[in-house]
């Protein structure tokens, strides 16, 4: 379906009643009926019909009563938007309509949108470019009616409207909890049966995409061995590795990740909060088992083979490589980005004071230009496949994903592990008002998917 950008214009006219008017031209391309007297609008789920003349002299504009741009939920001035006509229903659609679902914290000064506010100013940019109506909004106490309460960007601020319900939503939620919920549990049901696509559907846990991963055949030489956290496990897997990992299978930003080496007068255990890395030795095994119990408590953990990764100046590297999909549901990369950990740290993430470089700059470090490229297209290859496997058999549609990948000493490439809801701030261009390659993939993606549903209709 082929939509294009058009420049809405409210007028009034001299009619009884109101009337649509439509340049020749955006007629000719829509391909109207010529023999069309009454035409039928519709943005998401509002829709209204009234008479339609042509216009002269105009390209691609239409000009409406403020009482249909009211009805229809559209803003009462001039604006670009995508319109197309479906030939089947006769309709002409405007928007599309794309709905970004996160918490929102209301300040005295806005809306604080956290780690992705830069970013969905991002998108809502990208979006008004290309003629797309995109907005936040925060879990709806109801959502019934044909519209919803959200935030709209406009002159460098978020806007309370009320706004056309999405055609398509990107979940954004940044906590597990609020995913667990009842309400979202509704919420995503009543989508699922007015077929209102949504992604990314929810977290997924990294001993479920490790089980995931692990049942591609091709996939499973790059999978470092691991297992459930137990008691049990964790002493075999000292007796078979002298470095293990010990990670929350619900963890983000690099917290509370435990690191043991076994050391000539016992174990050493090291593990990272948001604030530091803290580091002890335990001469048996019953002493660190039941320090690590202390901060394990009842949480579920995975433990993982210990790697030895290739550094920089002794500061382990990893790589993250950004995926989204596109038209036919196929996977590409956007981005790609190293991150060295800080200094005397064993985990990379930002948030625990990692660095972040290109992926060239790191490798240029230890291999030639041939190797280089080769390493530099198999961690793409693994991304890309690791991405396709997840979105494959993951419940749900994930849009986005965040793989995190290492090389070991000998070159060996390793899947470390899969982000559902990727970072923004990895990839902050604060000092540029360009819009990154990862949001204008979103807004793509969003329109795909909004095509697919008209076409399904």
């Amino acid at each position: 379906m082929n939509f294009h950008i058009v420049r809405v214009v409210p007028f009034e006219s001299m009619h009884p009643v109101p009337i649509i008017q439509i340049s020749e031209a955006l007629a000719k391309k829509l391909k109207l009926p010529q023999d069309k007297s009454l035409l039928e609008l519709q943005c998401s789920r509002n829709r209204i019909s009234a008479p339609v003349v042509c216009i002269k002299g105009e390209d691609c504009t239409i000009r409406l009563d403020p009482s249909i741009l009211h009805s229809l939920l559209l803003f009462e001035e001039e604006k670009n938007y995508l319109i197309t006509f479906d030939h089947a229903k006769q309709r002409l659609l405007i928007g599309p309509v794309i709905g970004l679902l996160t918490e929102i914290t209301l300040k005295e000064e806005g809306i604080d949108l956290k780690s992705i506010h830069e970013y969905c100013q991002e998108l809502a940019n990208y979006a008004d470019e290309i003629g797309a109506i995109f907005y936040v909004f925060s879990m709806p106490d109801q959502w019934a009616a044909p519209s919803i309460e959200g935030y709209f960007y406009e002159n460098d601020a978020w806007k309370r409207y009320t706004l056309p319900f999405p055609q398509v939503i990107h979940n954004r939620l940044h906590k597990r909890t609020n995913e667990r919920r009842q309400m979202f549990h509704d919420f995503t049901q009543a989508l699922q049966e007015w077929k209102i696509p949504y992604f990314n559907d929810h977290f997924l846990d990294k001993w479920t995409v490790y089980k995931q991963l692990q049942e591609a055949e091709h996939l499973q030489p790059f999978l470092p061995d691991t297992a459930l956290y137990s008691k049990e496990s964790l002493k075999s897997w000292l007796e078979q590795y002298s470095t293990i990992f010990i990670k929350p299978i619900n963890g983000s930003q690099g917290k509370q990740i435990f690191k043991v080496c076994k050391v000539p007068d016992g174990f050493a255990l090291s593990y990272s909060s948001i604030q530091q890395e803290v580091s002890s030795t335990y001469s048996t095994y019953a002493e660190l088992y039941k320090r690590l119990s202390s901060h394990i408590k009842k949480k579920h953990y995975i433990i993982q083979q210990g790697l030895d990764l290739f550094d920089l100046d002794g500061r382990p590297v990893d790589f993250r490589y950004l995926c989204h999909r596109g038209e036919n549901h196929r996977w590409r990369l956007t981005s790609s980005t190293a991150r060295a950990s800080k200094a005397g740290y064993f985990v990379s993430n930002l948030a625990q004071g990692g660095e972040m470089l290109t992926v060239s700059k790191v490798l240029r470090t230890r291999y030639e230009r041939n190797e280089l490229l080769h390493l530099r297209q198999h961690l793409k290859e693994i991304a890309l496949e690791v991405a396709d496997v997840v979105g494959m058999v993951s419940e749900g549609i994930y849009g986005e994903l965040g793989i995190d990948l290492a090389i070991d000493q000998t070159g060996r490439p390793w899947i470390i592990e899969v982000n559902t809801k990727p970072s923004k701030n990895l990839y902050s261009t604060t000092s540029s008002p360009t819009v990154r390659p990862s949001a204008k993939a979103i807004i793509l993606y969003c329109l795909y998917l909004i095509d697919e549903t008209i076409k399904e209709a």
